[in-house]
């Protein structure tokens, strides 16, 4: 599993996730900040790696990256599929789990989910249970 790799996909989903309801909100952009920061000492505790636990930068940096292209919510939501799809197999549960709780605590971080955020957070549900 590349791990860069799983890390942009989450920053593709979170965007996806942020935007689902229209705009993105600060206090969406906080929870973001606040999870990477999180898998950085997660990360460093578990394996003493510092340079794996840096990649859980590239969440942050995928989502403004798209959010500074005005991406479409599909397409990002298309890149993160695609990702999935060619990665299932090697996602353990805790990262399927990373990647529901993340998603949720965006969605939640302004004014609770919305219906558009929660059809979404559901299809990545799907997707990650298809094994």
């Amino acid at each position: 599993m590349n791990y860069k790799d799983y890390y942009t996909a989450l920053g593709q989903i979170v965007y996806a996730t942020a935007m689902a309801d229209g705009s993105i909100q600060q206090e969406e952009v906080n929870k973001i900040f606040n999870f990477v920061v999180a898998q950085l000492v997660e990360i460093e505790r578990e394996t003493g790696n510092g340079n794996e636990a840096l990649k859980a930068f590239y969440t942050e940096k995928e989502f403004h990256r798209l959010r500074n292209q005005n991406k479409p919510i599909k397409e990002a939501y298309q890149e993160f599929i695609k990702f999935i799809d060619e990665n299932l197999d090697e996602l353990d549960d805790k990262m399927k789990n990373t990647c529901i709780n993340l998603i949720e605590k965006v969605a939640i971080a302004y004014n609770g989910i919305e219906d558009s955020e929660q059809v979404l957070i559901e299809k990545v549900k799907r997707q990650l249970n298809k094994l």
